[in-house]
């Protein structure tokens, strides 16, 4: 029995120590898991600092570098959620080209990260010269009104802005476009609200970066002559004769009507006999139109009717 008792005993410790030997095996492994060294890339933006005053920087030619980083498995996991940046010293550049080296101290790196390789190491950003210039504003259109309509004016307020810029870009434009404004299909006057179509490197410092145009939609108005177009007597019971017998007019009216226009129904030509008996009389003829037209010239503008029993 006593024996029996002491193995017993014996190899219940012997399960204690195959329990804690397991429990801190479990917690080295985990512990050299997490701890191992991993790498990455990261691509980090590139913001421009303060730039010197009357200066502006067209560029860089790169908007991001790119880092390869190593650090334990959990703080590498971290790395996208702190959004990092890379603020470009410019505080020293000059006119032209200058290449500024990549300071990796600049770059917020959290402890336990560690950079490997960069690239590029370097950035070149080009400096001119900054002026400021008042350009007058130019509305720009795209597609075309409604047929037989177009666009009689064009109004922006206001009527110019003030860009800033570097000097040789303002220097060579005369005028600023807005971004297009679309016509098709319109046949009617309005007016819009509508950015300015600003190239890279130009920026407004008026009071309003959007534009008010108003835009004015009539329709187009065009002249037509007609030949030959018969005289007839009107209000008169006895016989008439006229001379000479036709007429040749010239009217103008919106060009959607006008070339519908057709002499035998939409034009009448006569001449008013009322009370009038038969003898020989000179007189000019009535012309009747279509709404919208207006008469130009006649020819002749008088004539000789006989009228007899």
């Amino acid at each position: 029995m006593i024996s029996i008792r002491k193995m017993f005993i014996f190899e219940n410790k012997n399960l204690k120590w195959l329990f804690l030997c397991f429990i801190l095996g479990s917690i080295l492994f985990a512990f050299l898991s997490g701890s191992s060294l991993q790498e990455t890339d990261l691509f980090i933006p590139v913001d421009i600092g303060e730039v010197p005053e009357g200066l502006t920087i067209i560029g860089p030619q790169v908007n991001g570098i790119e880092l390869r980083v190593s650090g334990s498995k959990k703080l590498i996991e971290t790395l996208p959620d702190l959004n990092l940046r890379y603020l470009l010293d410019v505080s020293k550049v000059n006119i032209g080209a200058n290449p500024i080296s990549i300071d990796l101290s600049r770059i917020p790196l959290p402890k336990g990260i560690s950079p490997i390789s960069l690239h590029p190491s370097f950035l070149t950003v080009r400096v001119e010269n900054e002026i400021k210039k008042e350009l007058p504003v130019a509305i720009s259109f795209s597609g075309n009104p409604v047929e037989g309509f177009f666009v009689a004016s064009a109004v922006s307020q206001p009527s110019s802005v003030i860009l800033r810029g570097p000097k040789p870009m303002l220097d060579s434009i005369e005028k600023i476009f807005t971004k297009p404004i679309n016509l098709r299909g319109l046949s009617e006057s309005f007016k819009i609200e509508i950015p300015l179509d600003l190239a890279e490197n130009l920026y407004i410092i008026s009071s309003s970066t959007i534009i008010l145009a108003e835009i004015s939609i009539e329709e187009e108005i065009i002249k037509k002559k007609f030949e030959n177009i018969p005289v007839v007597c009107e209000d008169t019971s006895y016989n008439c004769l006229i001379t000479p017998p036709t007429i040749n007019i010239e009217v103008k009216g919106p060009t959607n009507i006008l070339k519908k226009l057709q002499i035998k129904n939409d034009i009448k030509v006569y001449l008013d006999l009322k009370n009038l008996k038969p003898g020989v009389y000179a007189r000019r003829a009535a012309i009747m139109l279509p709404l919208k037209m207006v008469l130009v010239s006649v020819k002749p503008e008088i004539f000789t009717v006989k009228i007899s029993n």
